[in-house]
């Protein structure tokens, strides 16, 4: 058992010259309980693995129940999974089953299959996602997050919700495996007291959290209980300290409706705590 559980750990630090063969073990191999670290050049610690039991099939290893931690300068990122498989040939580990992305900085991510490349240090899905920061949450089919850079993108069908500055909950929000009709539902269920802002997109959805901004593309709508905005690109941007929206600010073929009367502007800028909208740049008012 002992000698299976190192050969286990060289197979993932992908150290070890030599075949199953060569070191006597047969394939299929099972390991029960393991904990596994690798560390940068500089002696500092890059991920550590750890994992309920494993199975070894030629350069593919299985496991279950796996939780991982992986550093980045001086954030860290936990990874936790039901099921696991890692791939020595392309150094690749493929997460399902109640997939779970935490960092240090209080952002989550969920879905149901997550691919982590830990020398590149990114994670990618084709699932649906949902991620989490603060009052703002945002659901999309696929995602690319890059843990070294600090950025993450939704692809597709995003809807995203901001929470009301006067509360500390969220309140209503699209579950990540929502359809269209159910979102629509839900729209109509929201209470005439919300204040929760949603912003639609086709995608993709930009975040950055060094430079604490997200970034709605193509046909863009924010839609709250008095006023939907509509436009090409919307930027929301977040406070540094508390990791809320500031105010969130649309460019390009701006409109704004309001009952019966539609706004024109190059540029609308919508502050989150005032309720307020500034139109900076050549609005045209037109009432129906």
């Amino acid at each position: 058992m002992c000698k299976a559980i190192v050969l286990t750990i060289l197979l993932i630090l992908n150290v070890c010259p030599f075949s199953l063969a060569q070191e006597g073990i047969e394939p299929n191999q099972e390991v029960g309980g393991f904990s596994l670290v690798q560390y940068e050049d500089g002696g500092e610690k890059k991920w550590e693995l750890n994992g309920a039991s494993a199975e070894v099939v030629d350069d593919r290893i299985k496991f279950d129940e796996i939780s991982a931690i992986a550093f980045s300068g001086d954030k860290a990122f936990k990874l936790k999974a039901r099921f696991g498989d890692f791939n020595r040939k392309d150094n690749i580990v493929h997460l399902e089953d109640d997939v779970v992305l935490k960092s240090t900085d209080g952002a989550t991510l969920k879905t149901d299959s997550l691919d982590w490349n830990a020398e590149a240090k990114n994670v990618f899905t084709d699932s649906y996602v949902n991620i989490n920061r603060a009052d703002f949450q945002a659901d999309g089919k696929g995602a690319f997050c890059d843990l070294r850079h600090r950025t993450a993108m939704l692809k597709k069908d995003v809807v995203a919700n901001i929470g009301s500055a006067e509360t500390d909950t969220l309140g209503y929000r699209v579950s990540s495996y929502a359809k269209a009709s159910s979102y629509a539902k839900a729209s109509e269920d929201r209470s005439e007291d919300r204040q929760d802002t949603i912003i639609t997109c086709d995608g993709p959805l930009e975040l950055n959290y060094k430079k604490n901004k997200a970034t709605f593309l193509n046909n863009v709508r924010v839609e709250n209980i008095r006023t939907d905005i509509l436009a090409d690109r919307i930027d929301v941007y977040f406070r540094p300290t508390t990791r809320r929206v500031k105010c969130v600010v649309a460019r390009g073929n701006v409109r704004i409706l309001n009952n019966e009367s539609v706004t024109y502007s190059d540029k609308a800028i919508y502050l989150v705590d005032e309720d307020r909208v500034i139109l900076p740049k050549n609005p045209k008012l037109i009432i129906q």
